[in-house]
């Protein structure tokens, strides 16, 4: 007796390209970011995907939301923890929802002097970072950056005293960086980052520290038409990938996917470093007043992010980790310094 007629088989059949078609889509592995389409930093990591999707025979697609299409950074991580989405390439604003080891690198304002001196700390505390990452969940692709924060605002400023009766940005989300410009007598407005465009234009802020890149890329030169040439703090990030998704490839194409991405963040530093001081000569030709400062006015902006570092340390930053990025410092900047004959 014949247990299949021709219906039975159609049917199977069809259940069988269905659940073909499902395991396909679960395959795609969904990417969130802030950073707008066609920069330099978007095209990295479109590349990975590219790579990715080559070494796993097509198997694996990586699907890319630029440009805060999926909201803030902060809703990114929750749309990760909900499984919305897979990996996103966050900066430590969305990191620290994760785990706040990672302020490290960025929020102790003029704590760096150099990118030099950032790479070495990054090397020096990455696998203890990444270890804390992956205790919540989340496996570390690579590490990236984005340039060096500067502010801009629709005012002339040189010292800092001249934008504390501005309102400046704050990324949503960012409670810490809230508080502290607060305790500087600054006046924090928290907003979205797809929010600061109709802000600047609608005077709800004035002031917004951001890399000149992303600056440029977003046209804030447009209304934010002044620059103060001063580097606040290095916008430091990373892409991760949700543990739960990382564990259903292969261990082998594990090993391509992550050269792959080790090499995206390679690309990515480099190009955004470039670019990041290319965008402050391409917005001065189009009028944007870039103001230098002297090195007493550097020393006061020097003064006042020292003044906010005991409110820093062991509430933003770990202290342990606080400390050990000073200590490393001390450390590089003593080995750097050219013998005395």
């Amino acid at each position: 007796m014949n247990l299949f007629t021709k219906p039975t088989l159609i049917r199977i059949t069809v259940c069988v390209l269905w659940f073909t078609v499902q395991a396909a889509r679960a395959a795609d592995i969904k990417l969130a970011t802030i950073l707008p389409a066609g920069t330099s930093g978007d095209q990295c990591i479109r590349e990975m995907g590219d790579r990715w999707q080559k070494s796993s025979s097509q198997n694996v697609a990586l699907k890319i939301w630029a440009g805060g299409s999926q909201g803030g950074e902060a809703v990114m991580v929750k749309k990760m923890r909900g499984g919305q989405l897979d990996a996103a390439v966050l900066s430590v604003v969305g990191l620290s929802e994760i785990d706040k080891s990672v302020t490290a690198l960025q929020v102790m304002p003029m704590m760096f002097r150099s990118w030099d001196e950032v790479d070495f700390v990054r090397e020096a505390i990455r696998p203890d970072l990444e270890k804390r990452l992956l205790a919540k969940g989340f496996v570390t692709l690579f590490w990236a950056d984005a340039g060096w924060v500067r502010f801009f605002s629709k005012k002339p400023a040189r010292h800092p005293d001249d934008l504390k009766p501005l309102s400046m940005f704050v990324w949503a989300g960012d409670a810490a960086q809230m508080n502290i410009m607060k305790g500087l007598d600054y006046r924090p407005v928290m907003l979205e980052t797809s929010d600061i465009g109709p802000g600047l234009i609608n005077d709800q802020i004035q002031v917004v520290p951001m890399p000149p890149f992303m600056a440029l890329a977003s046209q804030i030169n447009k209304s934010a038409t002044h620059m103060v040439d001063v580097k606040w703090v290095p916008i430091v990030g990373a892409a991760i990938i949700r543990r739960q998704t990382w564990e259903t490839i292969s261990p082998a194409m594990q090993n391509q996917f992550l050269q792959a991405a080790t090499e995206a963040g390679e690309r990515m530093r480099t190009k955004t470093r470039r670019e990041d001081d290319e965008a402050v000569t391409t917005m001065a030709k189009r009028g944007l007043a870039v103001h230098a400062i002297t090195p007493e006015v550097e020393a006061a902006w020097r003064a006042l992010a020292e003044k906010a570092y005991p409110q820093i340390r062991g509430n933003s930053v770990p202290a342990e980790l606080f400390d050990k990025v000073q200590t490393t410092l001390r450390e590089y900047r003593a080995a750097s310094k050219p013998s005395q004959k």
